[in-house]
């Protein structure tokens, strides 16, 4: 019995050995590698189900399917939404035309996102005398507040002669095409190093291009609510972001706060270090997160066709 046990442990401890010679009996395989989901320039999507007819006759029911998809990263938790419709030739039954929502963002373990799907029931009404069809159309709004997330690792270089040989890095600019996994994007950022009042100190400064890449519209992040709502936003609800920024364990100073962004073309916001870095600390390499805050709004519109009975 002791011989045998003692076998069986010389031959666990040489397939274990096995494991990590090349071509070894059960070679090591690589570990799995989880999918790449901080890119993209989508938030939450809507969609029709081609179930809805495009022609249906007056005092009969149908149905509006739609799906709400979040292709970013972000979650939504806190969504609300609005439909309107003509009520002189649609009533919604049994239902009202707003409410809320939410649903979960890209992770590497569900990298496609989750999806929330909604139903209303329409009756179609009579149509005037006059009339032999009319194109009766819904308007589906979605609001939510979103968040943009861009890890990034730059170069700080606190020698501004240049006398060091060696430096692991140079700061370059980044540009980020892809961008980040939400509607609006950092698409590029420049990295400077400054001199400081103090001369042992260097500011590093980070000079951010913002842009809405979606297909949608930017408001105040405390605002996406009213957006649905009808409420009026007025020019400082639109287009406007947070911006928060970390230098390692460090917060920036980011200027102009808030940001407005603009409706075409590049919008730029400058963070700063104030306090800055030793200029002792040579170069190296650190984390830079960026994170913008806004609310967003997308809307989608789908018509049918009412066509009057025969009498």
């Amino acid at each position: 019995m002791k011989a045998t046990t003692a076998f069986l442990v010389v031959v666990i401890l040489v397939l274990a050995g096995c494991q990590g010679i090349p071509g070894g009996i059960f070679p090591k395989k690589d570990a799995a590698q989880l999918p790449a989901v901080n890119i993209g320039t989508q938030g939450v999507e809507l969609s029709i189900a081609p179930t809805l007819p495009r022609e249906v006759f007056e005092r009969s029911p149908f149905t509006l399917l739609l799906t709400l998809s979040n292709l970013g990263t972000a979650d939504v938790e806190e969504g609300v939404y609005s439909l309107s419709y003509d009520p002189q030739y649609l009533s919604l039954i049994r239902q009202q035309g707003t409410g809320r929502f939410a649903v979960r963002g890209k992770s590497p373990f569900n990298p496609q996102g989750a999806e929330r799907q909604l139903i209303f029931a329409f009756d179609t009404k009579p149509l005037g005398p006059q009339l032999e069809r009319y194109p009766a159309t819904m308007t589906f709004t979605a609001c939510y507040p979103y968040i943009t997330t861009a890890p990034l690792v730059t170069c700080i270089d606190t020698d501004l002669t240049g006398k060091r040989p060696g430096k692991v890095c140079t700061p370059q600019p980044q540009s980020f095409a892809q961008g980040q996994g939400a509607p609006v994007a950092v698409a590029t950022v420049e990295s400077r190093m400054l001199p400081g009042q103090d001369p042992d100190l260097i500011r590093p400064e980070f000079v951010l291009t913002l842009k809405n890449l979606g297909a949608g519209d930017v408001v105040a992040a405390e605002r996406y609510r009213d957006a649905c709502s009808g409420r009026p936003l007025g020019e400082e609800g639109w287009n406007v972001i947070s911006v928060q920024a970390m230098l390692s364990d460090s917060v920036l100073s980011c200027t102009p706060t808030p940001v407005k962004l603009k409706q075409a073309g590049e919008t730029r916001v400058v963070c700063t270090l104030p306090e800055g870095i030793d200029a002792r600390m040579g170069t190296y390499t650190a984390p830079l997160v960026i994170t913008l805050e806004y609310g967003y709004l997308k809307g989608i519109t789908a018509q049918v066709n009412i066509i009057k009975t025969a009498t």
